[in-house]
């Protein structure tokens, strides 16, 4: 993900990892956002967890970026992130 200026793009993004995003907020700063995403599950067991960790860990891997957890709401099946994007490092060439 180059920036979060496009709406679109980060729902895409997260579809493609398996997360539905209810609600996107904070993203017209172009390198952070604030996200609301589904949980498909009633009930968070430990296995559940971790499935969820590692797709999130892949999602950064894969998009560049850093994402963090803010809270996990099982009453609405929801969860709050926050996703940063990486600083590019950039190569110089002699």
């Amino acid at each position: 993900m180059k920036n979060t200026y496009e709406p679109q793009l980060i729902y895409d993004v997260f579809a493609q990892h398996g997360f539905g995003i209810l609600r996107i907020d904070q993203f017209d700063s172009g390198n952070s956002a604030k996200i609301r995403a589904e949980l498909n599950c009633e009930q968070m067991s430990a296995s559940a967890l971790m499935e969820i960790a590692t797709r999130l860990m892949a999602m950064e891997k894969h998009e560049n970026l850093d994402i963090q957890l803010v809270f996990l709401d099982m009453r609405h099946r929801s969860m709050t992130l926050t996703i940063q994007l990486r600083e590019q490092e950039v190569t110089l060439q002699r």
